[in-house]
């Protein structure tokens, strides 16, 4: 596991229709965002348009480059929350129930995405008395592109380590969570990325695969 450090991430609430300010899945309502540091609140909009994010009653404003990306630098804010994020252009999305605290990235084989519902037995206590709710975890969906990078998700979103919802956590993930959060008492974001049985080629691009004759040969 590493830091996720500034890029952190929650959302719902969005009208849907061309040319209106859209936002990545991992942008979304109870996301955990990192502590502390600045951090960029990015997404889609015409060319152009400018996009205002209104945080702590501030406003931060930037504008959609000619192929409609932009981001938005947030300045550092301190742990906790919740807090309503709303961001506005020719829509308006309001993410709710965001907080500010760790967020870590953790990913790997089945050692890391084993998740405690299948110890249900073992851990049947555990997920009785689960009552975490500033322990977050966001299970990226397992997709495949070997030919470009996604700008996106499929799919996703933050759940809180309360009750029957913290069954599909990494159980690796969520005691390495539940003992920083006891000790620091932060709220604390995991971003679990793991598929069970992947070699890391499965991890590499189609470019640094290629720079490797075996792997390049059986990619063609």
């Amino acid at each position: 596991m590493r830091k996720y450090i500034p890029f952190l991430l929650a959302v719902f609430q969005f009208h849907v229709a061309g040319a209106q300010v859209r936002l990545p899945r991992l942008i979304r309502d109870s996301m955990v965002l990192q502590r502390d540091q600045s951090l960029p609140i990015w997404g889609w909009a015409s060319p152009g348009e400018r996009v205002t994010i209104t945080h702590l009653g501030k406003k931060y404003t930037g504008k959609a480059d000619v192929s409609g990306n932009w981001k938005i630098m947030l300045p550092p804010t301190p742990a906790g929350g919740p807090f309503n994020i709303t961001i506005t252009g020719k829509n308006t999305i309001v993410l709710k129930d965001v907080l500010f605290g760790d967020v870590w990235f953790c990913s790997g084989q089945s050692n890391m995405v084993h998740q405690l519902n299948i110890h249900d037995v073992s851990y049947a206590e555990v997920i009785k008395k689960a009552n975490y709710p500033e322990i977050r975890q966001f299970l990226v969906p397992t997709a495949t592109s070997i030919n470009t990078t996604r700008n996106d998700l499929n799919g996703g979103n933050w759940t809180s380590a309360v009750g029957e919802a913290i069954r599909p956590f990494s159980a690796v993930a969520f005691f390495f969570a539940r003992q920083l959060y006891e000790k620091y008492h932060v709220p604390i974001g995991i971003i679990n990325a793991s598929v069970g049985g992947t070699p890391i080629e499965a991890w590499m691009s189609m470019e640094e695969a290629s720079s490797y004759p075996e792997l390049n040969s059986r990619l063609q």
